[in-house]
């Protein structure tokens, strides 16, 4: 499966408008989207992570989700159920950092275009951020070394797999 993935800037007010404007761009362009707030991305490893275990899930027919897009939300966000997924990772009002999945034919950057936002890759970054949101405690990652944390992110999206 081919995929292109990055990161965007982007204040949005209604998410439900953008929700249904990448429906429509996606369905146009062949291809699937996934949005999240960038706060629950802890590097771009862990984004490119998610999306290999949802396309890996994907071709063996063990999904959970619906589509490609929501299956790799579930894998970021460390949630078994989509809903739960949605809550921690989805877009809501006032998310101004957006992590971005293109499934397809890459076109991430006509996406971004589309959307009056602008690509910057630097919201994937686990700086400033807090596992918290993805449901790692400060006694599990206070002991690591700051460098180390990200790691956890990573782990979360393999042990999902465990959890099926």
């Amino acid at each position: 499966m081919t995929y292109e993935i990055g990161g965007a800037r982007g204040t949005i007010v209604d998410h439900e408008a953008i929700l249904k404007k990448i429906h429509a761009w996606a369905e146009s362009a062949d291809c699937d989207v996934l949005l999240a707030d960038a706060r629950v991305v802890f590097g771009r490893d862990h984004l490119e992570t998610a999306v290999r275990h949802a396309a890996r899930a994907q071709a063996a027919g063990t999904m959970v989700a619906r589509s490609v897009s929501m299956e790799a939300l579930r894998y970021l966000s460390g949630r078994r159920q989509v809903a739960d997924a949605i809550r921690t990772a989805g877009i809501r009002p006032g998310t101004k950092g957006v992590a971005i999945a293109v499934f397809g034919e890459p076109r991430l950057d006509d996406l971004v275009a589309a959307l009056g936002w602008s690509r910057d890759d630097a919201v994937l970054e686990p700086t400033g951020k807090s596992l918290r949101t993805i449901g790692i405690s400060e006694a599990e990652s206070g002991p690591l070394p700051t460098s180390q944390r990200p790691d956890l992110a990573l782990e979360k999206v393999a042990l999902l797999d465990l959890e099926k």
